[in-house]
């Protein structure tokens, strides 16, 4: 091989070696701005289910409001029979003294 065949080769090799550093970098860049978009996508994302979060955290309390509510009316139907063994109480006290209305 001639000198001037060997700087033929050499300068195709290192035309070919720039290519690819040059591709290389083009990549990577491109993989640091997809990385970016990325980021920011989650960061948008982790916002929305935050949102979410705080939104639906009235449905998470119903659990509580429910049981409050059974016993709100455990307690009314205890006072409801308790008032009508009161009211028929009254009602034949009344009818045994001779008060009561027909």
């Amino acid at each position: 091989m001639t000198d001037s065949e060997l700087f033929v080769v050499w300068g195709w090799s290192l035309v070919v070696a720039a290519v690819v550093v040059v591709l290389a970098a083009v990549l990577l860049i491109a993989i640091l701005l997809v990385a970016r978009r990325i980021l920011s996508h989650a960061r948008q994302a982790l916002a929305a289910a935050e949102a979410i979060a705080e939104d639906t955290n009235v449905i998470w309390k119903l659990d509580d409001t429910n049981r409050v509510a059974g016993e709100v009316l455990e307690a009314a139907e205890s006072i409801e029979e308790r008032g009508g063994r009161v009211a028929g109480t009254l009602q034949s006290d009344r009818a045994a003294s001779g008060g009561g209305t027909a």
